[in-house]
């Protein structure tokens, strides 16, 4: 089975480095429960060219922002070692190299911890959906709604303000946690190993 991670809101809590960086240059107060929309920029009244020039910025130079559960790593190398794990994300390719030392700065390594890095552009925001991958762990709303589509993908939405619109189906289950990731895999490979016998 092919799995799917992404890193900004999932492996790196990137929103709290943004908010940081926006404050400090707009001397406003945001905070991460304020993004409660995946086009916030909008909400916020500026324009998407002043939000993604503070994301390229930390895409660019990544080392202050934090894990997102700092479990991630250990859990992430143990779907790894039975499912083949990419990490799949937004993030142009001119950041390759600033996302891999970031994730070995954190431990997670290629080949014990995922097995490939994938970037795309941002933009289509479902872009995701045409790769070839069965499950996702994603925070992206509008991942979801194109999911929800799909008969063979699933999705495990790691819990944000930003996504609490969408509702959990067939296959969209929220997650809190890497805690909750490791436990709907464990359930699956019970399921799996039922089913062999």
């Amino acid at each position: 089975m092919k799995v799917a991670c992404d890193i900004d809101g999932v492996l790196l809590d990137t929103v709290i480095t943004f908010c940081e960086l926006f404050n400090k240059k707009h001397g406003t107060s945001y905070q991460k429960s304020d993004v409660t929309s995946w086009e916030f920029f909008l909400d916020w009244n500026i324009p998407e060219e002043d939000i993604w020039d503070i994301f390229f910025q930390i895409y660019a130079d990544s080392m202050s922002t934090p894990l997102q559960d700092n479990k991630a790593p250990e859990i992430l190398k143990s779907l790894n070692s039975t499912y083949d794990v990419s990490i799949v994300s937004a993030r142009t390719p001119q950041y390759r190299d600033a996302i891999l030392e970031k994730l070995r700065f954190h431990g997670i390594m290629q080949g014990s911890h995922y097995n490939e890095l994938v970037l795309l552009f941002h933009k289509p925001y479902d872009l995701k959906i045409d790769q070839d991958f069965e499950i996702f762990i994603d925070d992206n709303p509008k991942l979801a709604e194109a999911i929800n589509k799909q008969k063979d993908k699933f999705l495990l939405l790691y819990d944000q303000p930003w996504n609490q619109e969408i509702n959990e189906t067939q296959n969209v289950i929220r997650v809190g946690n890497w805690t909750d990731i490791e436990l709907y895999f464990k359930k699956e490979k019970k399921n799996e190993d039922n089913n062999e016998s």
